[in-house]
């Protein structure tokens, strides 16, 4: 049992301005204690990187040309500036991990600053998950974590064979998590499935035309027949969804796009699981 769950036992739990205040407490602390020993050190760089980045102005301190900057230290003092908000300090700390050269062998490397976030994102109960493209880590809004393991998580990670699927997937997560309810996140979920598909069955047919290729292939693989026609119809659905939604209406209702977001992983898991790429759990 965690500190949160122990008080919400004792009937003292933190509401969600409590849970966010305890998980700043806990990144400060390990950042204040890290500045203090001299645990981490970053490059010119990167620090050049990160205020590129960010938008900061650079803190440039020196005598006769030669500059002494407290990388770090500064970088820390832009994260304590950012705690008024949750996504604003969580975009300046994305930008903090990406903008560091983890080949550099270093006390405290990138790879704990990240389990540092993650881990404080879980024990403040803070439904948030931290994901990775080629481009650098990013911040999903979680929901259930089964399904955002089985049905994103994992999604992103099977994809790696799918580039072009993957590509537009992505840029569909990065929509939802900024908060981007507009038909573009909407349509790239239903344009990742048809690229999925495109790839999977080696052919350029959009997804309408894919769903009876692709109900051929599951009953060719030995799943039952009624698992095809009901993945047709699912797919048949989704598109009218989406199909409305992008000709009627900017804005999408957040919890209709978690649908589609969750939809879409489930189409491919089912062809994933089906082909024997994956295996079930």
């Amino acid at each position: 049992m965690d500190w949160l769950d122990y008080r919400e036992k004792l009937g003292i739990g933190f509401n969600d301005k409590g849970k966010v205040k305890y998980f700043y407490n806990k990144i400060a602390n390990v950042l204040r204690d890290l500045h203090g020993r001299g645990g981490c050190i970053l490059t010119a760089g990167e620090y050049i990187k990160f205020c590129n980045m960010t938008g900061t102005v650079m803190n440039m301190s020196g005598v006769d040309g030669v500059y002494f900057v407290d990388e770090f230290g500064e970088i820390v003092k832009v994260l304590f500036n950012h705690m008024k908000s949750l996504n604003e300090f969580l975009a300046f700390y994305i930008a903090f991990l990406n903008c560091q050269d983890n080949t550099i062998e270093r006390y405290y490397s990138r790879d704990n600053f990240k389990n540092l976030l993650v881990t404080g994102l879980r024990e403040a109960h803070i439904q948030h998950e931290v994901l990775e493209d080629q481009d650098g880590y990013f911040v999903f809004p979680a929901g259930d974590p089964m399904m955002d393991k089985n049905l994103v998580s994992d999604v992103l990670s099977w994809l790696d064979k799918y580039p072009g699927a993957k590509k537009t997937y992505v840029n569909a997560l990065k929509q939802y998590a900024d908060g981007i309810y507009i038909r573009d996140a909407a349509d790239n979920l239903r344009k990742a499935l048809e690229t999925f598909l495109q790839e999977f069955l080696q052919n350029d047919k959009n997804l309408d035309n894919n769903k009876g290729e692709i109900c051929k292939y599951l009953t060719s693989q030995g799943a039952d027949p009624s698992i095809g026609g009901m993945y047709k119809s699912i797919i048949s659905t989704y598109k009218d969804i989406n199909d409305k939604t992008v000709k009627h209406n900017d804005k999408i209702d957040a919890r209709l796009l978690e649908f589609l977001l969750y939809q879409t992983g489930l189409l491919i898991r089912m062809v994933l699981r089906v082909s024997g790429q994956i295996e079930g759990n």
